[in-house]
């Protein structure tokens, strides 16, 4: 007579089974499922008849209560509620959702700068802090959305490498912070959380000097704003609203290493912000001019002129280099649903559009290119497109070649009447144009039909982009 010994966990499973089995009939599984739901491979279910969610495990030590190691989440039978635990009091806390205000507000912010000999500033603008925090392979679902975060770094009275430390490191200081309190963040804990990130930059790169920055970080519509060093993250309302409350609110860094921090509740007369360091600041410019200068090309949809077109008056006011600014434009709406249908590029796969291109120095030809190199600076050739941009915006189709035929250093400038310029039919995959810039791509998608773009900035030069269709 042989015997079967049962050694695997699989065969002692069967064992199992077939023991706790026996008293039912094969119609009566069902039961036994419920009784012992871990022989079937299966979470056993809430009390209120809603399944666990998949991955959570039984606690001993908690009855009624599972978790999910991979998550650090925290699941409770009786209410089918997630908890996370609060790492500095120990205790649970409800998992938050982050609600998605994208169809109420859009934001899309941009940057520009001047150089010194040897020195230059720095900008972040990172437009989608979710996506932002999966590729560091954080969860960032109790944050609102839209989620953005636009910062300048001064390179005056510190080095290149600290400045560009600084730009590297802030974000990957902050966004962790941000992730690890999964509950909603109160107005105070967003200012600490940034001031905190601040402060733990500084002690890594510059602990004596400090490093110069302006920060806005957007969650939702809350914009908590820090600044150091003498730079200022100010907001400014439409046209005509610089006497009321919207223009005052602002955030200047002392002369001093500690942060100052504010966060503000946006309301949809809030047209933008702007972003600045103190050699800007101290030029003279009053906080209304600054304003008025980013505004008047921010409203348009083109942040990055705002900034070129304060640096320029700055400079004139005796701001020397390095300097930097950036602009964000806040677009408010009840309903966006065509505004997205026309203008996202997920629901987008073809568009069509010309351009007028200036060149600068050390910026790639095309190959075969036979024309003269240019002398300019690729800062000369903004300027210079920012004095043609009033013209051509308002001016439609006729001015934009007019302007394209005078001024574009590319041969498409040659195409006969309102082709010019023209770059056919754009997919929406950068990669399937090969001989256009990825750069002038994206910025394509953005656009509305018969709209101009911001200055957009490729290896190939400077330009300037109307969508045909």
């Amino acid at each position: 007579m042989h015997f079967s010994i049962l050694d695997s966990e699989e065969s002692k499973n069967i064992a199992v089974v077939h023991k706790t089995n026996q008293g039912y009939s094969g119609k009566d599984l069902w039961k036994l499922k419920q009784e012992r739901p871990e022989l079937f491979g299966v979470a056993p279910a809430a009390q209120n008849g809603k399944p666990a969610p998949p991955g959570f495990e039984q606690l001993r030590e908690m009855p009624g209560w599972m978790y999910h190691k991979d998550k650090a989440l925290y699941f409770q039978r009786e209410s089918g509620l997630l908890y996370c635990r609060d790492s500095s009091t120990n205790e649970l806390y409800e998992l938050h959702q982050g609600e998605d205000y994208s169809g109420t507000l859009t934001v899309r912010g941009d940057a520009a700068t001047v150089a010194a000999k040897g020195q230059a500033s720095r900008n972040v603008i990172i437009n989608d802090l979710h996506r932002a925090a999966s590729s560091m392979k954080l969860d960032f679902s109790h944050h609102d959305s839209p989620a953005a975060m636009f910062a300048v770094y001064d390179a005056t009275g510190c080095s290149n490498d600290q400045a560009e430390a600084a730009a590297k490191g802030l974000h990957m200081q902050l966004l962790p912070r941000l992730a690890s309190y999964r509950d909603r963040w109160q107005n105070d804990r967003l200012e600490g959380a940034l001031a905190e990130a601040i402060e733990h930059l500084r002690t890594e790169i510059a602990p004596e000097s400090g490093i110069a920055l302006a920060v806005a970080l957007l969650l939702g519509g809350r914009l908590t704003m820090a600044a150091t060093g003498g730079a200022v993250c100010m907001i400014f309302g439409q046209v005509g609203q610089s006497d009321g409350n919207v223009d005052n609110l602002e955030v200047v860094g002392s002369e001093t290493t500690e942060p100052r921090t504010h966060c503000a509740v946006l309301e949809d007369s809030h047209l933008g912000a702007l972003l600045t360091v103190n050699s800007v600041r101290s030029s003279g410019l009053s906080a209304a001019r600054m304003r008025a200068l980013a505004r008047s090309h921010t409203m348009g949809d083109r942040p990055r002129a705002g900034c070129v077109s304060l640096l320029e008056e700055a400079q004139k006011a005796g701001a020397q280099p390095p300097l930097v600014a950036a602009a964000v434009r806040f677009s408010w709406s009840r309903n966006q649903t065509v505004k997205k249908q026309r203008t996202d590029p997920s629901n987008l796969t073809k568009v069509r559009c010309r351009h007028l291109l200036l060149r600068y120095v050390g910026c790639q030809a095309p190959l075969g290119d036979r024309r003269k190199k240019p002398t300019r600076s690729s800062g000369d050739a903004e300027l210079q497109i920012l004095r043609i941009l009033p013209e051509v915006a308002h001016g439609g189709a006729a001015a934009f070649t007019k302007k394209c035929k005078e001024l574009s250093e590319c041969d498409t400038a040659m195409k006969s009447g309102d082709l010019a310029g023209d770059l056919g039919w754009l997919d929406k995959d950068p990669a399937k144009n090969r001989k256009v810039p990825a750069a002038v791509v994206r910025a394509a998608f953005l656009l509305a039909v018969g709209q101009v773009s911001d200055l957009v900035s490729s290896e190939r030069g400077i330009h300037l982009i109307l969508r045909t269709a």
